[in-house]
């Protein structure tokens, strides 16, 4: 099973991927790994700074559009690019709770390969599913 796949091109504008998990921790991770793929070459980013998130929502499609605009703001904000992600998610009584490792460095563009500059993620086509072989797979459009 593969961690994520791009998806033919859906618009001009856009970027989609799905992602694939045994559990919601690994789809989680898959879907930030495929997001930052998408930003940036994976193999040209350096763990060397660790960054947590914490996250809160009433749905688990909601914890993962909520998950991925992190890293997006964090590259923006903050200059950060991540090539390892350790999810927690959690189910609780009021809703879902989300924690992330993630490790990378700030962006670098003489040695980073650099890819799309992603804006945000859509809601359009946003769906998470769990497939008859239970494994769980999301769809996202990230536009760019």
């Amino acid at each position: 099973m593969p961690k994520f796949r791009y998806l033919p091109d859906i618009a001009t504008a856009d970027l989609a991927f799905e992602a694939f998990g045994k559990t919601y921790d690994e789809l989680f991770e898959n879907a930030g790994l495929a997001l930052e793929e998408a930003m940036v070459k994976l193999t040209s980013v350096k763990p060397t700074k660790e960054h947590t998130i914490n996250k809160e929502e009433n749905s688990v499609e909601n914890l993962l559009y909520s998950f991925l605009e992190e890293l997006i703001f964090l590259k923006d904000a903050e200059t950060l690019v991540f090539n390892r992600i350790k999810c927690e998610v959690k189910k609780e009584v009021r809703g879902w709770r989300l924690e992330v490792r993630a490790r990378g460095e700030k962006i670098n563009p003489e040695k980073h390969k650099l890819g799309v500059d992603v804006k945000a993620v859509t809601k359009h086509l946003f769906e998470i599913k769990q497939l008859p072989n239970k494994t769980f797979r999301c769809q996202i459009i990230l536009d760019v």
